[in-house]
């Protein structure tokens, strides 16, 4: 089992048109321990802890250990690999070598994944506030936002995700009847969209387990 997800990480991250992106971002020449140790605990319980580690260690410093931040920070990484997941299908959608089947499935899925990216953008820009707040609420010496209020953008940011990999799972699901060798379209969409999937679960898993821990 280990090293069938070995493999699947290893192919993810060689194959799909975001991982430059992701793993672009430079990291900081020497990161806290603890930090480290943070991000690496909560990536633990991810569904992909391999590929959490993996493109989330750069954000250590930043996190350091802050739910909220490292919540902003897979969600951040998410919205960049579908925004390229969506470039990239649009690429297959006009290149008009699919048959008139995959054709239509890819028109699909660029919708699909431009809803994916919209309710990524929207999941980003609630955490960044949580985030701010977060540290008004921190150099005030106290809380800056009820809980209520709070709870409430978690909430949203929980359906956003959820939405989000419902998307991408139905892009894929739309190639699900191709034949395997029929020009190859279901596995090249599967290895744009992927790896998509697999950011949007694990960041979906973080933000439940921020919210899991909120009074």
């Amino acid at each position: 089992m280990a090293r069938s997800v070995s493999l699947l990480l290893l192919s993810v991250l060689l194959s799909c048109s975001w991982c430059g992106a992701v793993t672009a971002r430079p990291g900081p020449s020497s990161v806290d321990a603890a930090a480290a140790g943070f991000v690496k605990s909560w990536c633990a319980g991810t569904e992909y802890p391999s590929l959490c580690d993996a493109t989330l260690a750069s954000y250590a410093a930043e996190v350091g250990a802050s739910p909220v931040r490292l919540s902003w920070a897979a969600l951040t990484v998410t919205l960049g690999g579908a925004r390229n997941a969506t470039a990239a299908m649009k690429g297959m959608a006009a290149a008009g070598h699919l048959a008139p089947v995959a054709a239509e499935a890819a028109q699909d899925c660029v919708s699909m994944l431009g809803d994916s990216v919209g309710m990524l953008r929207q999941s980003v820009e609630a955490m960044a506030r949580l985030g701010e707040e977060e540290q008004k609420g921190k150099a005030a010496g106290g809380g800056s936002s009820s809980s209520r209020n709070v709870r409430f953008q978690v909430d949203s940011v929980k359906t956003w995700a959820s939405a989000a990999l419902t998307d991408d799972d139905m892009c894929m699901e739309g190639f699900k009847g191709e034949a395997a060798g029929g020009g190859g379209a279901r596995e090249a969409v599967r290895g744009h969209v992927v790896g998509v999937a697999h950011l949007t679960a694990n960041a979906l898993c973080i933000v439940n387990a921020m919210a899991k821990q909120m009074p």
